[in-house]
């Protein structure tokens, strides 16, 4: 019996010394808890946690301020922080709230394939037949001003000369699809090809032109993406963890192998089934060349559109 409690005490000790001995990394995430890529980001920190001994990742949520809130935050203590970006960061910087190079990408964990959600135009012949809106205006709903929801309908429109009025609807993303479902509300936006079936079933008037996604959705693979209807290389919304580029670049690298691990553990189609998204790494992209095309795409369309986005303020 002695032998017996002196080798569970043991083993009891050993256990916190592992757990004493890793450096505790803090994940500050800017989304709201109930925002459609948290389980994926959950699921992500806790496979690092299960792979490896060296750190434990820790989500903190911090949302606010379109992500400013959750950058500075992390800015705090960025030895032992990294932060999630996503398409805000670039309006962010634009506004001079943050400046981009204070900070580096560690791990991208992928493209969000959105659906062009709306009550006009007809689903089989997709964006074309927004077309027949020819002179008119549509309400377009987003998040931001010169985001993926906004640009992408200022592209729609510039090609099948339509109008936008564009209103930032601050709600949740759920009371977003809601709207577009009635025809005196709000005509067009971007969701999440998961959410889109969620509401389906509920409103007939909602309705899929095409997809925001460099792939066709598994869930869905006979609906065509922007780019097989023509629609050339639409801005993406993005995700991806990026640290301080003051953190020790040894164990910011550390930490992004580790992510990778955990992304490539968990596979192509839990990633998509969980969020919609498909970290780059599986299309052989590192997440520095991840990070810079997508911020110089973003760029380049709120450089074309300036003045439109400014009028829509």
């Amino acid at each position: 019996m002695k032998f017996l409690l002196s080798l569970l005490c043991a083993l009891l000790a050993a256990t916190t010394a592992v757990a004493q001995t890793r450096t505790n990394i803090t994940v500050v995430i800017g989304a709201a808890a109930t925002q459609s890529n948290v389980p994926l980001m959950l699921k992500m920190l806790e496979t690092a946690n299960d792979l490896q001994s060296q750190y434990h990742f820790r989500p903190e949520f911090k949302p606010g301020g379109q992500g400013v809130v959750a950058v500075k935050y992390m800015d705090q203590e960025p030895q032992t922080r990294i932060v999630s970006l996503a398409n805000s960061f670039i309006e962010n910087v634009r506004a001079g709230h943050l400046v981009e190079t204070d900070y580096v990408p560690v791990n991208g964990f992928g493209d969000s394939c959105w659906a062009v959600i709306t009550n006009v135009g007809d689903s089989r012949r997709g964006v074309a037949s927004l077309e027949s809106l020819r002179g008119q205006e549509i309400l377009v709903g987003g998040t931001g001003i010169g985001n993926a929801t906004h640009l992408t309908s200022l592209i729609l429109a510039e090609r099948y000369g339509f109008r936008v009025k564009y209103v930032v609807f601050k709600s949740n993303f759920d009371a977003l699809v809601n709207i577009v479902g009635d025809s005196n509300g709000v005509n067009f936006t971007l969701e999440r090809v998961i959410n889109y079936q969620q509401f389906r079933d509920k409103n007939s008037k909602l309705q899929i032109l095409g997809i925001n996604c460099p792939q066709r959705h598994p869930a869905m693979p006979d609906l065509r993406t922007l780019r097989e209807q023509g629609i050339g290389a639409t801005p993406m919304v993005f995700n991806l963890f990026a640290a301080n580029r003051t953190m020790d670049t040894v164990r910011r690298q550390d930490i992004a192998r580790i992510l990778d691990r955990a992304q490539a553990q968990l596979g192509k189609d839990a990633m998509l089934n969980t969020a919609d998204m498909l970290a780059p790494q599986f299309d052989n992209v590192t997440a520095d060349e991840y990070f810079r095309n997508r911020m110089e795409m973003m760029r380049s369309y709120t450089r074309r559109y300036q003045a439109q986005m400014e009028a829509s303020k």
